[in-house]
């Protein structure tokens, strides 16, 4: 059994997309039903919601008003039966396992968290936090911390440039955030592309 849980935090205010992005249509199906999907498949997930609790997969809700991204991983670490949570949003359609695998390699008694850096930016969204720091996320949250970088330097934090075994494209497609129109029209064209690929197995 692997020590790694999933969480998707299906929270946020949308508000450069203009719309919620998790009920947002992807290749006929509902962006967030896409993430847990693909998640679910690699490890057992639980939803953030503060709103509605999904008929399959189990649902927390945030103990803080107002926190942000914290919030959410409070609550999926505070409920965490295994070890490691795989956090991600609800904006990460392509998301692969294969990255989070990588991750865990990085993982020891002396990390709280294991954070990936890909083209020179920080992608807590899409790390791997160990139940141990809750109490600390917690007093961060009641004293006001509301950003991640800030919480991250409250704990023992791994880094991760190196992704030389993954491919650039899965790399590319898993970091990639569907925030704003534009973003959802380039989804659109990556999944057409896909299964253009999977119907004309020549053309791989």
């Amino acid at each position: 059994m692997k020590c790694v849980g999933g969480a998707v935090l299906n929270e946020g205010g949308s508000t450069r997309m203009g719309r919620d992005k998790g009920s947002m249509m992807l290749g006929g199906t509902r962006v967030l039903e896409r993430i847990l999907s693909r998640l679910g498949e690699w490890t057992p997930v639980l939803v953030v919601n503060q709103k509605e609790t999904h008929p399959v997969y189990p649902t927390v809700k945030e103990q803080f008003d107002q926190a942000g991204p914290l919030g959410g991983i409070h609550a999926v670490l505070n409920h965490a039966e295994k070890e490691w949570t795989a956090v991600t949003a609800c904006d990460t359609p392509f998301l692969s396992a294969e990255v989070y695998d990588h991750l865990l390699k990085y993982t020891d008694p002396q990390t709280d968290a294991v954070i990936p850096v890909y083209n020179g930016r920080r992608h807590p969204l899409s790390g791997l936090y160990n139940k141990r720091c809750v109490h600390t996320l917690g007093t961060f949250v009641q004293n006001g911390g509301r950003k991640v970088d800030d919480f991250l330097e409250k704990v023992r934090t791994k880094e991760v440039h190196e992704f030389s075994s993954i491919s650039s494209e899965v790399l590319d497609k898993h970091f990639f955030n569907m925030n704003t129109p534009e973003d959802y029209v380039k989804a659109e064209k990556w999944l057409k592309k896909d299964e253009g690929l999977e119907t004309n197995p020549r053309q791989q």
